[in-house]
């Protein structure tokens, strides 16, 4: 998240930063005035190089107030010998009353701007936190979405099959042997995932088809023989045989045992129509114009 990778790095300056600012302040606040001064013979009290001290203490806190001290006093000490007094006689006022004033000052100064750099911090520290909190409730909030959307397409697919099944059942459940094949074929395709199916009823030997599903495609050229038959499930209805169900291209992976179980309730569900079209073949004959 932008916000969060913003604050993670709150804003400090660069060490290249904090150079520049070292430089540019005791070469002005520092060097300058110790060189004139020194070549007029004038003493500076305070020195104005406290300024630059004052300045970086109260940008950079303790740290700059260190980094002023050491700067300051080689400016000075720089100045004071280019001018040719020398260095003890520069530093030699350091403990003067308006010197020692002026470094309490800066000391102050320090300790203030060293409180609110740490209050800073923590502030940042907080907000970052809560922008990753932030960040982790809204894709907590992206995967419930998500979640919601997949139980709703799946009620939807629930609600499609539920209908599907109470038409298929009303057929499987009627008197009609033509409706109740043609039903059987529809749920074992959709149970199995089969390429085609055929259901066919009669007694004795004798067998009529009486509804096919061939969702093979137009290229297929074989015929659905019930001899090529991937798997066939007999019809009984009590001890008599009624009719089969046979299936053609049967993926692998739903070839076991909870198909076979759900072939067999089918069959059996359909078995009371068909055993009508079995005994009485000329019954089933006014529907068979209705075989796909």
């Amino acid at each position: 998240m932008w916000i969060s990778k913003q604050l993670r790095h709150p804003d400090r300056p660069a060490p290249r930063g904090r150079a520049l600012d070292t430089f540019g302040l005791v070469v002005a606040l520092a060097f300058l005035p110790e060189f004139v001064g020194a070549r007029a013979g004038v003493v500076l009290q305070p020195h104005p190089g406290w300024i630059a001290v004052l300045v970086l203490a109260a940008r950079y806190g303790s740290g700059g107030l260190f980094t002023g001290l050491i700067a300051a006093a080689g400016a000075v000490g720089i100045g004071s010998a280019v001018a040719g007094s020398g260095l003890v006689a520069s530093w030699s006022r350091l403990d003067s009353g308006p010197n020692l004033i002026a470094f309490g000052a800066c000391l102050a100064v320090s300790g203030i701007a060293s409180l609110h750099l740490r209050r800073q911090a923590d502030l940042c520290e907080r907000i970052s936190a809560l922008s990753d909190r932030a960040a982790e409730g809204e894709a907590t909030i992206q995967t419930l979405r998500g979640v919601v959307a997949s139980l709703r397409a799946r009620v939807d697919r629930t609600s499609t099959s539920l209908s599907f099944l109470r038409e298929v059942a009303a057929r499987l459940e009627g008197t009609d042997p033509v409706a109740a094949a043609e039903g059987a074929a529809d749920l074992v395709l959709a149970r199995t995932g089969a390429s085609a199916a055929a259901v066919r009823a009669g007694m004795n030997g004798f067998q009529r088809l009486l509804a096919v599903r061939d969702a093979r495609g137009p290229m297929a050229l074989a015929p659905l023989t019930p001899q090529h038959a991937d798997l066939t499930v007999p019809i009984r209805n009590g001890n008599d045989r009624v009719g089969l169900i046979a299936l053609w291209g049967i993926p692998d992976s739903g070839l076991d045992d909870a198909m076979a179980h759900d072939l067999a309730v089918i069959a059996s569900w359909c078995a009371q129509a068909l055993a009508v079209a079995g005994r009485h073949p000329e019954q089933a004959a006014g529907g068979a114009g209705r075989v796909e």
